[in-house]
């Protein structure tokens, strides 16, 4: 039956629709992909905070991981390797010296307006805005991405260049200018 019709403007028509479905596509997984980010992290920073203020030890992670998976037998992500790693991505990412880093490389830059009042914060000894800043920048990249960073990077200007580097050109794992990646 489409082939008997013949509207001159369908190709052009199709051809805008299937783009449109495509980037919603595009825009549909990376909302999903954040709210993965900001989930991991909400996790690392929550067993962080159990282990230093209430005083927990490292197998709350063990105990953590099986009862994740056993309320939710159909999610991947909640192995004991991927929470500890949840943890280490937290404690990385809110370090003094990534924080600090951070402040020196961003600061100057006028997109910037919450860093500069995180690091007027930062003077009084309060350094919820930074976190939040970078909260929202790691929440750019996907998990994969993130644990190469940990992996192959020790230091906070390498890591920060490629959060910000990854976030704004879109590199994947295997097409980032490191080759030994």
């Amino acid at each position: 039956m489409t082939a008997s019709l013949s509207y001159p403007d369908y190709p052009a028509f199709l051809a805008t629709l299937k783009d449109r479905v495509l980037q919603a596509r595009i825009s549909a997984a990376r909302a999903v992909n954040r709210e993965m980010i900001l989930l991991y992290w909400d996790i690392g920073y929550s067993i962080l905070e159990k282990q230093q203020k209430a005083g927990w030890g490292d197998a709350v992670v063990e105990r953590l991981a099986a009862d994740l998976r056993a309320a939710f037998p159909n999610m991947r992500g909640f192995s004991a390797r991927n929470i500890w790693d949840m943890r280490r991505f937290n404690e990385a990412y809110t370090s003094s010296p990534f924080l600090a880093q951070t402040v020196r490389e961003m600061a100057s830059i006028p997109k910037f307006q919450i860093l500069r009042q995180a690091v007027a914060e930062s003077d009084t000894g309060n350094q919820t805005g930074h976190i939040e800043f970078v909260r929202q920048l790691v929440a750019e990249i996907p998990w994969g991405h993130h644990l190469l960073i940990l992996n192959k990077l020790t230091d906070p200007a390498a890591r920060l260049y490629y959060l910000r580097a990854t976030a704004r050109f879109g590199w994947s794992r295997r097409g980032s200018p490191r080759s030994d990646w």
